[in-house]
């Protein structure tokens, strides 16, 4: 209704409109299947009910939008998987129209006034607080709906939600379960154990060149050196430009004449309003006197905002008190915005009559931009005006430059004509390497065909939006295997390091075997000049250890009374670690503060209520007739 109002709509379409502009917003867009006039051939039925090949695509886009985003501006896209991504997007899909399936044979249903009270609140189409009808179209319209089919979505959307809420209420957990998994959760265990590291030896351990040769030719992949480039480029930069700008004191004179026009009509008034709706010569009259009796309620001190509440017709801004939001002299209709202009602040006008019914119009706020100086604003405007004509001159160039390298067989006549350095990179392979390397356009387009083949100039690429480059491959070197001599060394520590991994292990498990044979180590211990670690009380939690030895000590089965286990494991350093498990303590759900064991039992009730609405989603996929 009140957004017929701004828009001024004579039409009698607009009228019958009115009635459902409340309910055609919501923040379920997003993520909703946005409506066509396409029509095209089914690509997955379920259960006889067609998913046609829009859907599909835009949701598969949507998705791809989404990952892109995340990856970041600079990510290499080549990559992804679009089939991969599409058929995720047919099983989700599939997924949600089982849901809606499930949900209408168990008679699960969203209430009008629920979807109502849902796009009445929806922060989105709100403007300080409060629903605004000509903020909410543009949504809408940007998203492609209709008013029926965003209320089909936000119905679908909530009958889903029903679903999910069941079965987020329906998992629970018994005492006897969380007794249980508090006796794991806080678990400690008493052990010793031996850290086995041979770092020490790795200068005097021996590789002899015959080592060096057998390995390079076992693993001459690691040894290749990536593709590389270097590149010639052109770049155009948008601070470079300020310093060619200068702006006259007449210039910032005139700017600051048209702001002050400007700011004359940025007086804005807040209008609230009580629209009763009238369509007939005999509907006019008697809705004014209506009109003329709440005026006069309202003059007796009677709430303005109660009575547009219990009588506006306007029922997107009935729910507030008839507040319609700001104007500043063309958001509504001329009668309206006369009436407004009349007004001082918080007073109520008499009744307006506007081709929509009779209004009693209420002026809640008025706002005046206060006007700066000359003196005060002549900085500002000379930076906004330098920044306007460098922004021109950028884009002129930009352009320049683009149609230049295109047309040209190097980067020689564009510098020439632009008065532009050719600049040159370093070699980077793929993976990018200093200066305008470290973006991903730039690293992609330089490894396509048109330029390391073609040797043709790119198009012009943003680096950021303040620079731009045109580039041209001038180095191109082939992955090529690295000569034995540049690598040997590096082999060879690889080797050491090798060794007395091995080392370690083979002391780490000749220890372990003694102790679970029951031979005396000390000896053993002593030439290797190793000591036990004595550990009580360890948690699972503990960070000081490495997570690999508190993962493997609480793997350990719990020895038998009166005895204790041995095991022995290497971690990914290469240190080999001995443990002698002593002891292992139960935990007790005592142990747990009462918000401890609250948070676990929610915790544990969530996690069985995903399993349950998973099964379902399982049931229902092998249930259903489903054609892909």
């Amino acid at each position: 209704m009140l957004q017929k109002i701004r828009d001024n709509s004579q039409s009698i379409g607009a009228k019958i409109f009115v009635w459902f502009i409340v309910v055609i917003f919501g923040a379920w867009g997003a993520s909703s299947i946005v409506t066509s006039v396409i029509t095209t051939n089914p690509t997955v039925t379920v259960n006889g009910e067609e998913i046609d090949e829009l859907e599909v695509e835009q949701s598969a886009q949507r998705r791809i939008q989404e990952l892109i985003t995340s990856l970041g501006p600079d990510a290499d896209l080549s990559d992804i998987d679009e089939d991969l991504i599409r058929d995720a997007a047919i099983n989700e899909l599939i997924q949600r129209e089982l849901m809606l399936q499930y949900a209408e044979q168990t008679g699960m249903v969203v209430s009008s006034r629920s979807i109502d009270r849902s796009i009445a609140q929806t922060a989105d189409f709100q403007i300080d607080g409060v629903f605004n009808g000509e903020r909410a179209q543009i949504l809408l319209q940007s998203m492609g709906y209709t008013p029926n089919s965003y209320r089909a979505a936000l119905a679908s959307e909530g009958v889903m939600n029903q679903i999910s809420f069941a079965y987020g209420l329906s998992g629970f957990i018994t005492r006897p379960e969380m007794e249980t998994l508090a006796k794991l959760l806080n678990q400690t265990r008493d052990l010793r154990y031996l850290l086995i590291s041979m770092d020490g030896l790795l200068g005097s351990m021996d590789i002899s060149d015959e080592e060096i040769a057998e390995y390079y030719t076992a693993n001459e992949n690691q040894f290749m050196l990536e593709e590389q480039v270097s590149l010639d480029y052109l770049e155009l930069d948008k601070e470079a430009i300020f310093d060619e700008v200068t702006v006259t004191e007449e210039q910032i004179r005139q700017r600051y004449d048209e702001q002050q026009v400007e700011y004359q009509s940025l007086i804005e008034r807040r209008a609230s309003h009580i629209l009763l709706e009238a369509f007939s010569e005999e509907d006019y009259a008697e809705v004014m006197n209506l009109a003329e009796e709440l005026k006069e309620r309202i003059d007796a001190s009677e709430s303005f905002e109660d009575l547009a509440g219990e009588y506006s017709n306007d029922l997107g801004s009935a729910e507030f008190g008839g507040d319609v939001g700001y104007t500043s002299g063309e958001n509504f209709v001329e009668e309206f915005e006369q009436a407004l202009l009349a007004l001082d602040v918080d007073e109520v006008s008499a009744p307006v009559r506007t081709e929509f019914g009779v209004h009693l119009i209420k002026l809640t706020e008025r706002s005046e931009s206060e006007i700066e100086s000359y003196e005060d604003s002549a900085e500002s405007l000379e930076r906004d005006l330098k920044t306007a004509e460098v922004d021109r001159i950028f884009l002129e160039r930009a352009e320049e430059l683009g149609n230049l390298a295109f047309e040209s067989f190097d980067l020689a006549d564009p510098a020439d004509i632009m008065g532009l350095e050719i600049q040159t990179t370093s070699l980077f392979g793929r993976r990018g390497g200093v200066g305008i390397a470290t973006n991903g356009d730039v690293i992609n387009s330089a490894f396509t065909p048109e330029l390391l083949i073609d040797g043709l100039n790119s198009d012009l690429i943003a680096i950021t939006p303040a620079r731009s480059v045109a580039i041209r491959v001038v180095d191109h070197n082939q992955p090529q295997l690295q000569p034995l001599d540049v690598v040997s060394g590096e082999i060879q520590i690889l080797l050491q390091f090798e060794k007395i991994r091995e080392r370690a292990v083979d002391l780490g498990e000749t220890i372990r075997d003694s102790m679970q044979n029951g031979q005396n180590i000390d000896t053993l211990l002593e030439t290797q000049d190793l000591n036990w670690n004595q550990l009580n009380a360890l948690e699972r939690s503990n960070q000081l250890l490495p997570p690999e030895l508190v993962q493997n000590v609480f793997d350990m089965p719990g020895p038998e009374a009166g005895d204790v286990r041995v095991d022995g494991f290497q971690l990914s350093t290469g240190e080999y670690v001995v443990v002698e498990l002593q002891n292992v303590n139960e935990g007790s759900l005592e142990d747990l503060e009462q918000e401890e064991q609250a948070s676990l039992q929610t915790f544990l009730a969530q996690q069985y209520s995903n399993e349950e609405f998973e099964a379902l989603i399982l049931g229902l996929q092998n249930r259903a007739d489903i054609n892909r």
